[in-house]
């Protein structure tokens, strides 16, 4: 009986190793980066939308280097989304109260993916995102996608700020079907 229990307890132990292998195996990610400029304002508190230029997803071909199509992919959501200051080079983000990111892509609804509310003057120039756990992967298997940006400053700013918008997307598909 003993030999017994050991040996069920040896299979289910190799089978739940194995499934987190293969479930490793079939997740990626996917990274996409985009720009957008919030112009130089003597207006506070005041709603600002931005969009950033078409992004290419070269979805296909992205999905084939992973060993994946598009018709295999279960789930895409959004893991990272980093707003960057480019320019000016000393810029910071203590102008900005609150910030919030929107995809679009064509024949889809618009969603809301990151934000960042009630923003202290942290002397940053790098933010980093709370993501909202929304289903992107009608978006991304699209050509191209938009961006979106929601923001609100608590400050002026006298010169326009150049900003880089870093994404990194999880996917989860079956890789060769399995």
């Amino acid at each position: 009986m003993n030999k017994f229990f050991y040996v069920i307890t040896l299979l289910l132990l190799t089978v739940n190793t194995s499934c987190e292998e293969l479930n490793r195996l079939t997740v990626f990610e996917l990274d996409y980066e985009s720009n957008f400029t919030v112009a130089s304002t003597t207006i506070v508190d005041i709603p600002i939308s931005l969009e950033t230029p078409p992004v290419p997803t070269n979805s296909e071909s992205e999905f084939e280097s992973n060993n994946t199509s598009s018709s295999l992919i279960e789930s895409i959501q959004l893991k990272r989304l980093r707003l960057i200051v480019e320019n000016p080079n000393d810029g910071d983000f203590n102008f900005l109260r609150e910030v919030r990111l929107f995809i679009d892509a064509e024949g889809l609804e618009e969603a809301e993916i990151a934000f960042a509310e009630n923003l202290e003057n942290q002397d940053s120039q790098i933010i980093e995102l709370e993501t909202t756990g929304v289903e992107l992967k009608d978006f991304l298997k699209q050509d191209t996608f938009t961006l979106r940006a929601a923001t609100t400053t608590d400050e002026t700013i006298n010169e326009d700020y150049d900003i880089k918008v870093d994404c990194v997307f999880r996917v989860d598909a079956n890789i060769l079907g399995l």
